[in-house]
């Protein structure tokens, strides 16, 4: 009995020491490959590319950052400025002309500056006037219509 136990140690042994170097050889070839990775093709190694590729990319993100932050701070200087608010109307200058053809359009920004452009359609031609809008009043007088139109965008505001 006591033999036999000693031959079952041994051959455990043997085997343990089998797979031992089988692991041994293993982690030597994963430690050469992982040692040529690292030393990449150029001077530097790809840890250190990995890091400098890191920085530069939150280099560039700051900077688009900062570019967009500045740009929108530009456009929200921009928007009071801009015509934002529109009003339109739509009408039959003339008794034998149907169908809504003529129209005036005012637009206006935050200030309540703009203009109102007018288009009157006859059968024979078509006429375009435009009037200036300061602060919601015109120096020229306004026709029906082109007070509704800007009516209609001073009440979008």
């Amino acid at each position: 009995m006591e033999e036999s136990l000693i031959f079952i140690c041994l051959g455990l042994s043997a085997l343990c020491l089998i797979l031992i170097s089988i692991n041994h050889f293993k982690l030597v070839r994963l430690s050469k490959k992982y040692k040529l990775l690292l030393k990449g093709l150029s001077e530097k190694n790809v840890e250190d590319l990995m890091i400098s590729y890191s920085n530069e990319m939150y280099n560039i993100k700051n900077d688009i950052e900062g570019n967009i932050k500045s740009r929108l701070s530009d456009l929200e200087k921009l928007i009071p400025t801009c015509l934002r608010h529109f009003g339109l109307v739509s009408y039959n200058a003339f008794e034998n002309v149907s169908n809504n053809m003529s129209f005036s359009v005012a637009a206006l920004n935050d200030k309540n500056d703009g203009i109102i452009l007018t288009g009157i359609y006859t059968r024979e031609n078509s006429y375009v006037y435009s009037k200036e809008i300061i602060k919601g009043q015109s120096n020229k007088e306004l026709s029906r219509e082109e007070k509704d139109a800007l009516n209609k965008a001073l009440a979008t505001k």
